[in-house]
């Protein structure tokens, strides 16, 4: 048995987008590790395909997006269809998101993409790497890895599962993963077709009386997905494309031309189940491994990616030593109550679509054609799908500070709520900046926000609040002043002359998404809202980042 020559202070078990998500999220801060995946190779086929907007807000965080679209097709809307035509549409158009869409991007695909950028930070990537023990103290973890037909000793600071619904950390844990499975059987294929009557930049969904088809437009192609009546074939067997041809028929005709072969088809069975725990001590888990779902709404691999984006920066700090057992507590506390939410819509959405009985499925596509009607209820329906309302305001590491009974409350972002976009310029160059794009750099983030004509007193506090902030702090902390018109500072000395930044909301875009008035905002390198309060009222503001960034 080999010892491992270096040791990466975090090992994540699975190289699929939450595991490499992680990977590229620690090693952009700085920290170690390493990616084993029991795969020789990566897989060629996978169900996943969709990318929301608040995804791929994480991806230009990470410097991936633009390689990513490179590999996807964008998708406008999804289009409900019933047994009688067009029954709702929800469009991405009106998300109030920098990336208002959705991509279709098929999982093998973002694979290589994360890869490629895992590998550029300095990542190590073994593959046919199979976990077999792991066992942790007070001080570490160590883990025992078959590879190449050795066994190696690797010791590690932490681990995370992030290795799929069949998790093998999970299982060393002895955590339960509870739930059931769906009676119904659903069969996919991936074809080479030009349908003559349907949208290629909208995901179509078709309830008929027959059973559902999914037609999603792919890079090359279009994939179909198709639910199965009564009791599906041997599943040994392979699937007939027949099935998936009857299905076009019932849905866009008898004369519609259909797909004569497929590239790749597939036969799954659907479930829902979640893991009693995210963490055992020092031992995590992200992504298929912690929660399982219906494909339906495309949420599984985009709430693994959110877990990875949430967990990383708290891994960060934890290696350097801040926030002990509460900020890796924290992590359960905020991503568990969104994988609940996210399989209780899922399961809904799941049952009402699967309905048989004709009198429920008309009143179904009733109920639907008339939410269609309705545009505020879509475009909530759209926010949630696109995960832009997940929020962590229950969470014990976000703090209002002493403006929780202010009458402002409903201004702006509440401290755990995804930060809002807006665009402003900078005072240095002119240039236009975004407040999303601050998260390029993977650390918290201090907006000071200034009134329209700054008052001698605003002056005089945010001098104060810069003089006093010990240099320890910007090692993890950023901060931006956004005043209405230029502003002029005495020029910050030392290390925070690089740390601090001029920004004009030239258009009022800052104040319309965070309100009128002087104050701070706290955002979290995962792009939440951590603290917020008064501009006159710092002095919480230090007490709460002397909570997170001194010691442990």
């Amino acid at each position: 048995m080999n010892t491992g020559s270096t040791a990466p202070k975090v090992l994540i078990v699975g190289a699929g987008p939450t595991g490499l998500t992680l990977g590229i999220n620690l090693l952009r801060a700085g920290v170690p590790c390493r990616v084993i995946d029991k795969l020789p190779e990566r897989q060629p086929h996978s169900r996943a395909l969709g990318l929301h907007a608040r995804t791929l807000e994480i991806f230009d965080a990470m410097g991936v997006l633009e390689a990513v679209r490179a590999e996807a097709r964008p998708l406008a809307r999804i289009r409900v269809h019933g047994e009688k035509g067009p029954l709702l549409d929800l469009e991405f158009g009106d998300l109030t998101s920098p990336f208002p869409e959705l991509l279709c991007c098929p999982q093998p695909r973002l694979e290589a993409v994360l890869e490629q950028r895992y590998r550029r930070l300095g990542g190590e990537l073994w593959r046919g790497a199979e976990l077999l023990e792991a066992s942790q103290d007070g001080s570490g973890v160590t883990a025992v890895v078959r590879r190449d037909g050795q066994e190696t000793v690797l010791g590690t600071q932490l681990l995370v599962g992030a290795d799929g619904a069949h998790s093998r950390v999970r299982d060393l844990l002895g955590l339960p993963f509870e739930g059931h499975d769906y009676r119904e059987h659903f069969l996919l294929a991936d074809v080479d077709w030009t349908p003559p009557d349907l949208a290629d930049d909208a995901f179509h969904g078709f309830m008929l009386a027959e059973g559902n088809l999914a037609a999603i437009p792919m890079p090359e192609g279009w994939r179909l997905v198709i639910s199965e009546n009564g009791d599906p074939d041997d599943e040994d067997g392979e699937p007939r494309l027949e099935a998936f041809q009857e299905r076009l028929r019932a849905a866009l005709g008898e004369q519609v031309p259909v797909p004569e072969r497929a590239r790749w088809m597939s036969r799954f069975t659907i479930q829902r189940r979640l893991v009693s725990h995210y963490r055992r001590n020092r031992i995590l888990l992200a992504g298929d491994a912690c929660h399982v779902q219906s494909p339906l709404g495309a949420q599984g691999m985009n709430t693994g990616i959110g877990d990875a984006f949430n967990l990383a920066w708290k891994l960060v700090l934890f290696c350097r030593g801040y926030g002990g057992g509460k900020l890796l507590d924290s992590y359960q506390q905020e991503r568990r109550p969104v994988a609940e939410d996210m399989l209780r819509g899922v399961d809904a959405l799941s049952r009402a679509s699967l309905v048989r009985a004709r009198a429920l499925r008309g009143a179904r596509d009733s109920l639907i054609k008339l939410a269609g009607g309705r545009p505020q209820m879509t475009r909530r329906l759209v926010r949630r799908a696109s995960q832009l309302d997940v929020h962590y305001r229950h969470s014990p590491l976000v703090d209002a500070g002493p403006d929780a009974e202010m009458g402002w409350r409903h201004q702006g972002p509440l401290p755990g709520d995804r930060v809002p976009d807006a665009v402003l310029v900078s005072q240095r160059d002119g240039g236009e900046r975004r407040v999303q794009a601050l998260l390029r750099q993977p650390l918290h983030h201090l907006l000071v926000q200034l009134g329209e004509e700054p008052d001698h007193r605003s002056r005089v506090i945010l001098h104060a609040l810069l003089s006093r902030l010990p240099d320890e702090y910007l090692n993890e902390l950023r901060v931006t002043v956004i005043s209405r018109g230029d502003l002029e500072l005495d020029p910050p000395r030392g290390a925070m002359a690089r740390a601090v930044h001029l920004w004009r909301d030239e258009h009022g875009a800052f104040e319309a998404a965070f309100g009128d008035a002087s104050r701070l905002w706290l955002m979290r390198p995962d792009g939440h809202l951590a603290y917020r309060a008064p501009l006159t009222d710092a002095d919480y503001l230090f007490a709460y980042l002397e909570r997170m960034l001194r010691g442990a």
